[in-house]
């Protein structure tokens, strides 16, 4: 079973990571979010554009070529990674190879249509000058040197979610994980559509943490000063307006795998969803419960206009504009809440020698 702890940004599905910690019987894995299958030039958009919509095979190559290119971020410093980067490309490398139909030496229109104007240039001067009207010529062969490359096609490959599957397996694998028993990643499906990654996992089950609106803002506008930037903090409005739309098919009921969870519920009801989680994952003993998530502590990340009482205008604004996202904070007017707010999970925050989950 894999079990995704998934959110919106910032939106607390770190709770779930540190409430899983607990138990005896499930692994779990966070030390970097798990997104190979939604990411731009990920699983779906290969499944896009080789399964779905693909154009003659212009766009499997595309696809396939960007695919390939996106993986390389592994190579990046200071990038949380899940192993070294030779092997994740080798892993890589292959699965591309499984799902490629026919591959060969030639070039593609987005070998001389891209952004890149000087590129563009260059490269139609060698495709219809240097190598036709020199090079061929004289050689009286075909001249495969750049921008010539290996290229893909791929049309409706009938192992495409079998080999993705053995890909997440492949990764998995090497990161040293048991495939037999429960297993909690980090933002494996995306929270506004987790069904959508299902293909590609075997036994999906997503648990979907969302966060009052207007704790949301507060935290990206005052907490997370350098990571809260994909959130548009700066202009109420125009948050008001983010936060509806990337909301707009989000999963509101319970499903056999699906469960969207309140951030706050779990908080202020704990004992009530403690069991349905567990219930969910068919867990019966939570060994070291609240060692990690301490609802006691995640509480003061809560109702957080008490702590910047600047900002009544814009939580009135929101609470008009997002009035059905709200949590019903009246009911526990009386909590205290003044405690120290931290960012993060548990894990993280026992290196500073804390017991805390956002």
């Amino acid at each position: 079973m894999i079990i995704g702890a998934c959110g919106y940004g910032a939106s607390g599905s770190s709770v779930i990571t540190d409430f899983f910690r607990e138990f005896d019987d499930v692994n779990v894995y966070d030390d970097f979010e798990f997104t190979y299958t939604y990411r731009v030039d990920g699983l779906q958009d290969l499944e896009y554009h080789l399964m779905n919509h693909y154009a003659k095979g212009i766009s499997s190559d595309a696809a396939i070529k960007r695919f390939l290119y996106a993986a390389r971020y592994i190579k990046t410093p200071l990038v949380h990674k899940p192993m070294g980067a030779k092997e994740f490309l080798k892993i890589t490398s292959e699965f591309a190879d499984k799902i490629t139909q026919v591959s060969f030496t030639g070039m593609e229109s987005i070998d001389t249509d891209s952004g890149n104007v000087s590129r563009n240039i260059v490269a139609l001067g060698m495709k219809k000058i240097i190598l036709p009207k020199f090079i061929e010529r004289f050689t009286k062969e075909a001249c495969y040197l750049w921008p010539n490359r290996k290229m893909y096609l791929s049309v409706e490959p009938e192992n495409f979610y079998e080999a993705s599957k053995q890909y997440i397996r492949d990764i998995l694998t090497a990161m040293g994980v048991d495939l037999c028993g429960k297993i909690v990643l980090d933002q494996p499906f995306e929270g506004n559509a987790p069904w959508n990654s299902f293909p590609f996992y075997d036994d999906p089950m997503a648990i979907v943490i969302d966060r009052d609106p207007r704790d949301l803002y507060l935290e990206a506008k005052y907490r997370l000063i350098a990571e809260g930037r994909f959130i548009p903090r700066a202009n109420v409005e125009e948050y008001c307006v983010y936060y509806r739309k990337i909301r707009t098919s989000s999963p509101r009921e319970r499903s056999e795998r699906i469960l969207p969870l309140q951030f706050e519920d779990l908080i202020y009801r704990y004992d009530e969803y403690e069991k349905v989680i567990m219930n969910f994952c068919g867990l019966e003993k939570h060994t070291r419960r609240k060692a990690y998530f301490d609802p006691s502590r995640s509480v003061n990340n809560t109702q957080l206009i008490r702590k910047y009482p600047q900002e009544a205008e814009n939580i009135r604004y929101i609470e008009e504009h997002l009035s059905e996202y709200l949590y019903s904070f009246e009911q526990y007017a009386d909590v205290d809440t003044s405690g120290e707010a931290f960012i993060g999970s548990a894990k993280y925050q026992n290196k500073r020698g804390k017991n805390n989950s956002v």
